[in-house]
């Protein structure tokens, strides 16, 4: 009879393996740590988990202790009609041998004769649907028939094994999924930057062999918004993290990226934005917007200017779920009758598209310089 002090040392067992089991992704571990526990609830001195491997009709030691080098991870078992681990697997609950040199109706594999087992209980492990993964073997190096505590601890602790293993391979096949996931992405995002190039190539083609000035003005402008949908999406892409993005090093490294371009002034750059992430899909066209207003600055706004440093500024902000940004420089401002976002020039009807594509409304005032105001809810 099973002594109280054993059924709590069993119990305290099934509860430091349930611990241990929520701290570990590694199946291997959770299952060799399983064997480890088992023996020590039992006193007995060898265990192993047998996977049944369906198509194969075999039954691999996937994890075990106290067993001889070359058994754990590489001895597979038949799953004969003779074997008593098939036989326990099929039956669906466990099955004790008290003495496997007596035993007339299983064989029993030469690794475990040579190991010294004597008594062994096979007891069936099985996932969600009742679908079994295979089972726990507890066996001994002297004759044993266990109790019926025994037996209903190892059915106990079986139980316990089943939606574990279920959960890691749930985990497993997550990883994988991610790991495919992450190598599909890395190879659209090469494609992208490709094709992109490859547009970039066909129209600086065309520019040189346009004939007038306002042809290769048209294409260069052209060009520079593919160069600026190629910065975004590496700035968007080649991050590690391709939901999220800081805006702040974002924005700033987009302008900063358009000033060797526009050597006539001296460009001085202020940003103001506070600690603001943002999904990918509203950082494409924010920095689209960004870029359209700064190349428009640059290529206009201190034309004819009297000298004073030109500057350009943003600032953004996120207040109870309502994100406000601010673009503005300090030229000479939208030509009259072009405020409030009258304009209808390709670049003026680019923001005004990309504004509506994240829910906002362009709001322009033109008094000592152009300011573009966003205002719109973010999620």
């Amino acid at each position: 009879m099973t002594s109280v002090d054993d059924l709590l040392r069993r119990q305290h067992i099934l509860a430091e393996f349930g611990d241990f089991s929520q701290c570990s992704d590694d199946l291997d571990e959770v299952l060799t740590r399983a064997c480890d526990l088992v023996g020590e609830a039992l006193g007995t001195d060898l265990a192993k988990v047998l996977e049944v491997e369906e198509e194969a009709g075999t039954l691999f030691v996937r994890a075990g202790v106290g067993w001889q080098p070359g058994v754990v991870g590489e001895v597979r078992l038949p799953m004969g009609e003779r074997s008593s681990e098939t036989y326990a697997i099929n039956k669906g609950e466990p099955v004790a041998c008290a003495d496997i040199n007596k035993e007339e109706r299983f064989v029993f594999p030469e690794f475990m004769k040579d190991a010294g087992v004597v008594g062994i209980v096979n007891v069936p492990i099985f996932l969600h649907a009742h679908r079994p993964f295979g089972l726990l073997q507890v066996d001994s190096r002297s004759p044993w028939t266990p109790n019926d505590a025994d037996i209903e601890f190892l059915r106990t602790y079986a139980t316990i094994l089943g939606p574990v293993i279920d959960r890691l391979h749930k985990v497993h096949a997550l990883r994988l999924a991610t790991d495919r996931n992450e190598t599909l992405l890395r190879e659209l995002q090469h494609r992208i930057k490709n094709n992109i190039g490859a547009i970039m190539s066909l129209v600086q083609m065309q520019i040189g062999r346009a004939k007038s000035d306002d042809a290769r003005q048209e294409l260069t402008i052209v060009a520079d918004r593919i160069e600026a949908l190629r910065l975004v999406h590496e700035l968007v892409y080649v991050s590690r993290n391709t939901d999220q993005l800081a805006l702040r090093p974002y924005a700033t490294q987009l302008l900063e990226g358009l000033l060797p371009f526009y050597v006539d002034h001296p460009i001085r750059l202020e940003t103001h934005i506070d600690e603001i992430q943002i999904s990918s899909d509203l950082a494409i066209p924010l920095g689209l917007i960004i870029n359209e207003f700064a190349t428009n600055s640059l290529k206009h706004a201190w034309s004819g200017s009297d000298g004073a440093q030109a500057m350009i500024r943003i600032e953004a902000r996120l207040r109870d779920g309502r994100f406000l940004m601010k673009i503005a420089d300090n030229g000479r401002g939208l030509p009259d009758g072009e405020s409030e976002g009258a304009q209808v020039g390709t670049g003026m009807g680019l923001i005004r598209g990309l504004t509506l594509q994240i829910g906002a409304t362009p709001s322009w005032t033109s008094s000592s310089g152009t300011v573009l105001t966003l205002d719109f809810s973010i999620e």
